[in-house]
Parts: structure tokens; sequence; C-alpha cells
């Protein structure tokens, strides 16, 4: 083997290890992230979205907020606490959309939207207090853009 091959064997080496460094870092590593990210709003989901509300909107007022009977400083304390957590998981999933631009790229393509995602998020986290058609639009949007189901 001449010099000139092993030169070229060497660079196609460094190169081929370069390409797995950028697609590790810069595709692998934040896509992973992603997916981690959407595990847990998915496992906070199950732990957050029955908290009662301290409001329900009543239609025979013209959709005007009345409060829940029986509510208590317990439900009070775990519903602050369940806006906080939606609040935190938010600015995780808006970090991330608007950081990441190929990876979110690559989720889009999979039918994720973590833009989408992120609004819904913060949406839930301030409709989670009253009962009511707001309240379902943000679940609904942060399944549709997470491609998750609440189970049975």
């Amino acid at each position: 083997m001449d010099m000139g091959t092993a030169a070229l064997e060497i660079m196609g080496f460094v190169a081929a290890g370069a390409m797995g460094w950028f697609g590790t870092a810069f595709l692998g590593r934040p896509i992973r992230h992603f997916f981690d990210l959407r595990g847990e709003v998915i496992r906070r989901w199950t732990q957050c979205t029955n908290v009662r509300a301290r409001w329900r909107e009543d239609p025979s007022k013209t959709w005007q907020t009345v409060e829940e009977p029986g509510f208590t400083e317990a439900d009070a304390k775990r519903l602050e606490e369940a806006e906080g957590i939606f609040r935190e998981l938010a600015s995780q999933m808006r970090a991330f959309a608007q950081n990441e631009t190929l990876a979110v790229w690559i989720v889009k393509l999979l039918r994720y939207d973590p833009v989408m995602a992120s609004s819904g998020l913060i949406g839930i986290s301030h409709s989670l207090a009253t009962y009511g058609r707001n309240r379902v639009l943000q679940k609904k949007r942060v399944q549709d853009a997470l491609r998750f189901r609440e189970l049975p």
C-alpha cells in the first residue's frame, strides 16, 4: 500500500467519524430528547389532567363560569401544582421547538408538532382551573400534536 492510498483511507475514516459525530450530536441526541420529553408529557398527563377544576363554564348563563361546589384547599393545591407542571413541560417543549431546527424538521416528518404541543401545554396550564370548552380544546391540541390518546 502506498502513502497516497493510506492517506485517503485515513481521510475517509476521519470523514466517516465526523459524519457519525454530526449525526449523533445534531440529530440523534435532539430527537431522543424529543421522545423523552414526549414520554414525560404522557406521564405527567396521566398524573395531572384529572385534577378538579375550581370553575365550570355554565351554558345556561351564556358560558359564564360558576364555582365548583365542594372545591377544597387540597384541590386548590393539587390544581396549582398541575398548572406548574404543565407550564414547565410547555417551556421545555418550546425550547426544543425553537432551538433544534433540524430535529424539529425530522419529528415533523414523523407527524409530531412540538410547536403546537408547546402551545397546547401552555393552554392547558391556563385552562385547567375551568371545566369547559377551552380545557377540552387544549387537551385535544396536545394529544394531536404528540399523537397519543388517553387510555380508558
